[in-house]
């Protein structure tokens, strides 16, 4: 039985609308993969987190697709005059149908047509542009959504929706493609968390437990006598309950619950047998005990952190093999990871605060480069962001510099966004390269993203060994402090010779741009009061 106009077209809309809502785990999927492609366009890892890839995509094109056909073929079904008003592209002169079938002047029955033609298309296309930016920026790096070549392929899916629907798509797709996209809008406010800190949900390090703000450890080499009484130190939660198959004791350490794991490796919350003190300790997997390489990186890990000093670096207590398990026992940090914590709060916005992080990375760095180390993986999710300072974590790929140990041809350390130049070809690489990392590091805290990150692989290289960084990007640290610019515009010379050579050569260079003597104990000061401005 034929109906009217409006029914038919609610008809249509209340089955695109059910249609929807019963393919949403599509969407949230297909949303989830943009993300990951937005992650590993700016050179991040989008390993981690919900499920979402190319079969989301695909299934999502799909559902469109035949939701778009089946729209088309069944209004004119509907209606007498379905197939002429609706299931051809936008023409005025098609308003004659509505005046047949309402009774209205010709004049106004095309002014209801048009009117409610361009309001549809007009919330469709604003709708579409809110969801992106959703998607792109909540929980996400600044450049995912802020980037030029994001926001020129933006307006250009705009525009060449606008020309479809104005001059190819039948008309009934506009309303029907809008009921989509408020759904699409909907679902887009509480985006799947992708990415490095994804896969610690709690905590958000491997080094960090769920504990409420504490008194972190200051460290020894640059602060003042503590006090004599400590103050006392909250209770954490136990994290993840332990599962039966896992230990309760290793290495006279009581595990009390499981803060973190991957596909190597294991950290728990841990109380040494007879003492109140809470550590985080690490050990390999049962699975890969017999991994001759791993078992060696994890062992280099723990000698390095055994000699690197306390201050902005996480100290190693302990570490041994317990029935053929090797185990780390390090300090118990409250906070998170730079690159979380830029995902979740945005860059810093405070001048003091990224000085103090610069800083603080710079102190730690002159302590690596004192042993004759090299860290050759700094970046933001190796900085711990605590209520005690910055910390440089992860030291399992550190080299010494004179390379008789620790290095493998063709292996290629490093993250590719945070890598020097030198990395890529046949040269040494020393401290210069951390120096480098650390102008990125402190670049993506003020700006969001690496100033190298790029759309591909191929254009990282390019930028890094050839063009040079954003300068939008580099900007960002200068409007924030213009002398610290000028010493990350010099650490980030293609050069190594033209940068500082190691921490401390980037500590001079950080006290002359303020005209100001590198005292350690008056860069604590500063660091400490710098620190007290970000809000973690």
């Amino acid at each position: 039985m034929m109906i009217g106009i409006g029914w038919a077209l609610l008809a249509v809309l209340g089955a695109v609308l059910v249609i929807r809502l019963a393919t949403l785990p599509v969407l949230v999927r297909a949303q989830t993969a943009a993300r990951r492609r937005a992650l590993t366009a700016l050179g991040e890892d989008a390993g981690a987190g919900a499920p979402g890839g190319i079969g989301a995509t695909v299934g999502e094109a799909a559902v469109v697709v035949l939701t778009a056909v089946g729209a088309v073929v069944i209004v004119p079904t509907l209606s007498h005059f379905g197939d002429r008003l609706f299931a051809k592209p936008f023409d005025p002169v098609n308003a004659r149908y509505i005046s047949f079938e309402s009774h209205l002047a010709l004049h106004m029955a095309r002014t209801w047509y048009v009117t409610a033609f361009v309001v549809c298309l007009v919330l469709w296309l604003g709708l579409s542009y809110l969801t992106q930016r959703n998607v792109l920026a909540t929980g996400m790096p600044r450049q995912a959504w802020r980037s030029t070549p994001t926001r020129l392929r933006v307006l250009a899916l705009l525009v060449l929706r606008a020309v479809l629907a104005v001059f190819v798509l039948p008309v009934i797709l506009v309303p029907a493609a809008l009921v989509f996209q408020v759904v699409a809008l909907i679902t887009s406010l509480r985006p799947k968390t992708v990415g490095p800190g994804a896969a610690q949900q709690p905590p958000l390090s491997p080094y960090a437990a769920t504990v409420p703000p504490q008194q972190g450890y200051v460290p020894t080499q640059l602060a003042p006598p503590a006090p004599a009484t400590p103050p006392a130190r909250p209770t954490p939660s136990l994290g993840q309950p332990l599962g039966s198959h896992e230990p309760r004791v290793l290495g006279g350490y009581q595990l009390l619950g499981r803060i973190g794991s991957g596909g190597m490796g294991t950290v728990y919350l841990a109380q040494r047998q007879g003492s109140a003190t809470q550590v985080a300790l690490k050990t390999i997997n049962l699975e890969l005990l017999d991994d001759g390489e791993l078992l060696r990186r994890f062992q280099r890990e723990s000698e390095v952190l055994a000699m690197v000093p306390g201050a902005y670096t996480a100290r190693v207590l302990d570490s041994g093999v317990d029935q053929g398990r090797p185990y780390l026992a390090m300090e118990l940090l409250d906070g998170r990871p730079l690159d979380v914590h830029l995902r979740e709060q945005g860059p810093i916005r405070s001048a003091e605060a990224l000085r103090a992080l610069a800083l603080a990375l710079a102190v730690a760095l002159s302590g690596v480069h004192r042993l004759g180390l090299v860290h050759r993986d700094l970046k933001p999710a190796n900085i711990m962001l605590t209520t005690a300072g910055p910390r440089l974590l992860d030291f399992g790929i550190a080299a010494i510099v004179d390379g008789t140990r620790l290095t493998m041809t063709g292996g290629g350390p490093g993250t590719l966004t945070y890598m020097a130049p030198e990395q890529f070809g046949d040269e040494r690489v020393g401290t210069a390269a951390d120096v480098w990392a650390w102008a990125c590091c402190v670049v993506c805290a003020a700006h969001g993203a690496s100033p190298f990150a790029a759309t591909s692989t191929g254009a990282v290289i390019r930028r890094i060994v050839e063009t040079g960084p954003d300068a939008a990007a580099v900007t960002a640290v200068r409007d924030l402090d213009p002398g610290l610019a000028a010493v990350v515009t010099q650490a980030l010379a293609i050069d190594p010779a033209q940068r500082p050579a190691d921490g401390a050569a980037l500590l001079a260079a950080l006290a002359a741009a303020r005209q100001a003597a590198p005292d350690p104990a008056a860069v604590h000061d500063q660091i400490t009061r710098g620190w007290q401005t970000l809000a973690l």
